[in-house]
């Protein structure tokens, strides 16, 4: 049996020990980044989680007593008893990725535990995401394979005729959600000279201002004056289901919706409906329930273009995140300010 805790460095004397618990492939790829002679002075601890089980990681927890710990995809989630633990050491979770609820109990925030993510670092990879759905839903991507073999064998399939594509340069483009993703998207945009229109509950006018994007006085108003709505609005007790049925239904026919932000804003089974009837355009990267099941209504739907929640990190991306959560802990031993920091207000708006 391979031992649980392999240790890059051991010291008895060093008061600070990083645990890297993370799994594959995510430790593979970040330990090609990790310079150990940069943490010299600390004491660092490689975890296997992969195979844990969860009496095991609250062995390891309480046995190394980590003043950092680094988390990512895979990591299991911290046990109550280690968490309320009154002899905590843990000062600091260093998360590779962006939401942390399924590892970090919110109550690890209120003990005044550090958190930090990705933050703002991979925001141009989502972004980047949105444009493409909008652009291959415009283009109707979706039914490029029934015309591939034999485009103008007749005159009555010519793809021109059939596949209604449309360009995006000048259309009315509504975000909802106004926060570094969608001010990415904005910047992506202008390229192509939309009308751009958001909104969010609380966004100061000025920044609507700063970025020349026109605030919508409602999510009706943002609905029915756009062609294009991308969803990049915060998950919160207040967004929860606001994109219902009559919203969907302000929209003009064959209007694009495209959702890369969190599943959970949106009614599934009113964007369903609509889908089913073929009403509009329809792209997605995140969903109520993920992944979703082989039965899923909008599957094989012609005006559906369906991503598997990739609009993160892209492989690329990945050297950006690694590069991101080692300078965080730089910082941190170098008693800097991190960058990413989650709050309790960052924790709840998550999924």
């Amino acid at each position: 049996m391979q031992p649980l805790v392999q240790a890059a460095k051991t010291n008895a004397l060093v008061s600070n020990v990083v645990v890297f618990a993370l799994a594959p492939p995510i430790k593979h790829y970040f330990s090609q980044f990790f310079d150990p002679r940069l943490f010299s002075s600390v004491s660092c601890q490689w975890l296997d989680v992969f195979t844990i089980d969860p009496r095991q990681w609250k062995d390891a927890l309480t046995e190394l007593k980590p003043s950092v710990l680094v988390t990512g995809w895979g990591t299991p989630l911290l046990p109550d008893s280690y968490v309320d633990s009154k002899d905590l050491a843990l000062r600091y979770v260093c998360h590779l990725a962006g939401g942390v609820k399924s590892q970090l109990p919110r109550r690890l925030i209120e003990r005044g535990v550090l958190v930090s993510n990705w933050g703002e670092s991979i925001s141009h990879t989502i972004a980047e995401h949105a444009v493409l759905l909008v652009l291959g839903l415009l283009r109707n991507l979706p039914e490029w394979s029934g015309y591939i073999t034999h485009w103008q064998d007749r005159e009555q399939d010519f793809p021109l005729m059939n596949l209604s594509t449309r360009s995006l340069r000048g259309k009315r483009v509504g975000l909802h959600g106004f926060g570094a993703i969608a001010r990415e998207i904005t910047r992506m945009l202008r390229p192509f000279r939309v009308e751009l229109t958001a909104y969010s509950k609380g966004v100061p006018k000025s920044l609507f201002e700063e970025y020349d994007v026109k605030p919508a006085s409602s999510l009706e108003e943002l609905f029915a004056t756009s062609d294009i709505i991308i969803e990049c609005e915060a998950l919160t007790a207040l967004t929860r289901g606001t994109v219902n049925e009559r919203l969907l239904r302000l929209l003009p026919e064959n209007a694009v919706f495209v959702n890369v932000g969190r599943g959970a804003v949106v009614e599934e089974a009113a964007l369903i409906k609509i889908g089913l009837e073929g009403r509009l355009r329809i792209g997605l990267d995140v969903y109520e329930q993920e992944p979703v099941s082989s039965q899923y209504p909008l599957l094989r739907k012609k005006n559906v273009l369906l991503s598997p929640h990739i609009a993160g990190p892209t492989e690329d991306g990945l050297t950006i995140m690694c590069e991101f959560a080692l300078k965080n802990l730089q910082r941190y031993f170098q008693g800097d300010k991190l960058d990413g920091l989650v709050s309790l207000e960052i924790y709840d708006r998550s999924t």
